[in-house]
């Protein structure tokens, strides 16, 4: 019997790689004629639709957030408003009311302020009066401690550690910075003497001060910020004077890093006290934390209104493209709510707006409990809904 040595064929990986690129041109083949007979049928439709539909991707329909509770409050108080631990913070000339989800009043403190500001670490409360000279600090069961300044109170902030920072007028300088430990004692004050203080807080290793201030220069008004140790004494300062930009809102991560927004910028200024990285803009909307050392903004480009959620490195977790004008917006770990002049648009930590909520009047604030639970407030009305 002869033997006849076989014949060369195909190699085992090259006839996968064959039937791979078989079943590709195929599904292509199959998706050109879906989307030409829809075509057909609906000049309209669109070619990213029907792909992602035919390969079972096509985008989800954002549901409607669920109304858990809603109820009324006085507007002609000018109230401000906060979270802490569950419950809703409300600060008024009548006092301060911890009201439930329900707005039942769960505790109260005849404190009332005409102008309150509110802030929270966590665990702490701080209001005090703008304009007035009034500083409450309290906790979930009771009042820590309050003080009285000598001049008008601007703003003021309280950190992880439960050091105060308050920034008040002055009669012979711009501005006079009072930093007060934990217990309410008065560590030092800073005399502002050129700039304009905007904001101020301890950071989180409470190895220093942070100051944010305006400052006038040849191409007009910008940003600086100036860091100062614990007994006041200056260590150093960044400005924004070159570009003439404005970004006085700041927020600490847990490094001592800062995340700074303004009107149309905003940035990161590391450990060290140096500028990280700068985004531009048409305009920002609203900046917020959002968790695990990130900010969320939101911002008109060129294109529209978009979402950017930024790492402390400058990269961009999350950047979609928003819907209607957006006002301002909140965030948490998971979950970011940007809201119109009468709707919220929530989005998780993918950039997936998984649900709306229609307010049906002027949204005056959004504050997130975290990413299942929200607080809208309206003029004249507070409503709590479930993003599940």
């Amino acid at each position: 019997m002869k033997h006849f040595p076989e014949q060369d064929g195909p190699a085992r990986g090259e006839r996968a790689t064959g039937i791979i690129t078989a079943l590709m041109l195929f599904l292509c083949i199959a998706a050109v004629a879906v989307f030409s007979y829809r075509r057909s049928l609906d000049p309209a439709i669109d070619l990213r639709e029907s792909v992602l539909r035919l390969a079972g991707l096509e985008e989800r329909e954002a549901k409607t957030a669920e109304v858990l509770h809603s109820f009324v409050f006085d507007i002609r108080e000018k109230p401000d408003f906060t979270l802490y631990r569950g419950n809703i913070i409300k600060s008024s000339r009548s006092g301060i009311l911890f009201l439930d989800k329900t707005g039942v009043i769960a505790r109260s403190e005849s404190i009332g302020f005409e102008n309150p500001i509110a802030r929270t670490n966590g665990s702490r409360i701080l209001v005090v009066n703008a304009g007035g000279t009034e500083i409450c600090v309290m906790d979930g069961e009771s009042v820590r401690w309050q003080d009285r300044t000598d001049a008008a109170i601007l703003n003021a902030d309280i950190s992880d550690d439960g050091y105060v920072a308050v920034i008040t007028e002055a009669k012979r300088d711009n501005n006079v910075i009072r930093v007060y430990e934990s217990h309410g004692v008065e560590l030092f004050r800073k005399i502002i003497a050129t700039d304009f203080a905007v904001s101020a807080c301890i950071s989180p290793s409470g190895k220093h001060l942070v100051l944010s201030s305006v400052a006038t220069g040849a191409v007009g008004p910008f940003s600086r910020y100036k860091f100062y140790d614990m007994e006041g004494k200056e260590l150093t300062e960044i400005s924004f004077d070159s570009s003439g930009e404005l970004l006085p809102l700041f927020w600490f991560n847990r490094d001592d890093s800062i995340f700074v927004a303004g009107d149309s910028a905003v940035a990161y200024i590391a450990p060290d006290g140096k500028t990280g990285w700068k985004e531009q803009f048409r305009s920002v909307a609203g900046a917020a934390p959002a968790g695990d050392g990130r900010l969320a903004v939101a911002a008109y480009v060129d294109e529209g209104a978009i979402l950017n959620i930024y790492t402390a490195g400058g990269e961009k977790d999350v950047s979609v493209m928003l819907q209607g004008i957006p006002k301002g917006l909140d965030a948490v770990r998971g979950m970011v709510a940007v809201y119109t002049e009468d709707t919220v648009y929530f989005y998780d930590d993918r950039g997936t707006n998984t649900c709306i909520h229609y307010a049906g009047r002027e949204i005056l604030e959004v504050h997130l409990f975290d990413k299942r639970q929200a607080v809208v407030v309206t003029e004249g009305e507070i409503t709590v809904i479930g993003m599940e």
